[in-house]
């Protein structure tokens, strides 16, 4: 069931990129957190500070578990949840007009793609070359080969089958028969 070094390494070039995708921004937020936090008030989020500090934990830890592969349905799941709420607070484009709606319009179809990625990783898992595969064992020269089947030694007859079993007549089927 191993996969080939290609598609091996196509996963990793996947998790490196989506994790990508969130680390400038989560830079970003966590030196001016208090400035995100406030900018998510400002928008209506309510407790905009708690929900600015799980999403800078998030887009942070996140990643990172990303790139290595470790728990991936997990950090998969948390990146999209604060993919969702920064994209659904922040990227409004319906909200404003000219060039701003463009903006935020690519903006939000992007983060849309990221998303798709996400989901996709979550379907895909991380692969070989992950530390969940290095954990389990996934992947790993050590296995011993696969033994053949033996044949037996001597040709086997096969054992004989039980005779059916024959229908007792009764005395009066005897009677007519006779």
């Amino acid at each position: 069931m191993g996969r080939g070094a290609g598609i091996n390494g196509v996963l990793l070039l996947n998790r490196l990129l989506l994790a990508g995708c969130f680390l400038p921004a989560a830079i970003g937020r966590a030196a001016n957190i208090s400035g995100f936090a406030a900018t998510l008030t400002m928008k209506g989020m309510p407790y905009g500070d708690v929900v600015a500090t799980v999403v800078v934990v998030a887009e942070i830890f996140g990643p990172l578990a990303l790139a290595l592969g470790l728990a991936p349905r997990l950090s998969a799941s948390v990146l999209i949840a604060a993919l969702v709420v920064t994209t659904g607070t922040l990227h409004r484009f319906w909200d404003y007009g000219g060039l701003t709606r463009q903006a935020e319009q690519a903006v939000f179809l992007s983060h849309l793609g990221v998303l798709a990625g996400l989901l996709f990783y979550i379907l895909t898992g991380p692969g070989a070359w992950s530390w969940q595969a290095w954990w389990k064992g996934i992947g790993s020269s050590s296995k011993p080969a696969k033994a053949k089947k033996r044949q037996p030694s001597r040709p086997r007859t096969p054992k004989p089958r039980p005779a059916p079993a024959r229908q007792v007549m009764d005395d009066d089927e005897l009677a007519d028969a006779a």
